[in-house]
């Protein structure tokens, strides 16, 4: 059994060529020292984010919960971290006009439990209602 295709012009438009799997490693093996380059420097990114340093709030500030306002350093309920998702928000959108990455974002957080075990809040803030 083949996956060729009998006639290769009635290959779809955009598809790569097929060819035999000596071709198609030397292929992947040049893309992955590509793909590791990335990671690598994906990773150096996020621990020189880490290291970044940190800013002193004025503690005064304060953002409106459903309860009304809150103090902000009420946010870290008693944690020593709070990690803060900024959601952005359209005015005048429905919540199916907001932004895609922050609204499946803050779909996909079902609660913070594993953060909260490790002394940490979670909270996302936004301009919207």
């Amino acid at each position: 059994m083949t996956t060729t295709p009998s006639d290769p012009n009635t290959a779809l438009p955009g598809r790569p060529p097929i060819v035999d799997l000596v071709t198609w490693r030397t292929a992947r093996d040049e893309l992955l020292v590509r793909e590791k380059a990335h990671t690598r420097e994906g990773g150096a990114i996020a621990a020189a984010r880490r290291r970044l340093p940190m800013v002193e709030l004025d503690g005064t500030v304060e953002v409106v919960g459903a309860d009304g306002p809150v103090p902000f350093p009420h946010l870290f309920h008693g944690r020593d971290e709070l990690v803060v998702h900024q959601h952005m928000w359209y005015d005048d959108a429905p919540h199916q006009g907001q932004c895609k990455g922050c609204t499946t974002t803050a779909w996909h957080l079902k609660d913070a439990a594993h953060l909260n075990a490790r002394g940490v809040s979670f909270a996302i803030l936004t301009t919207g209602r």
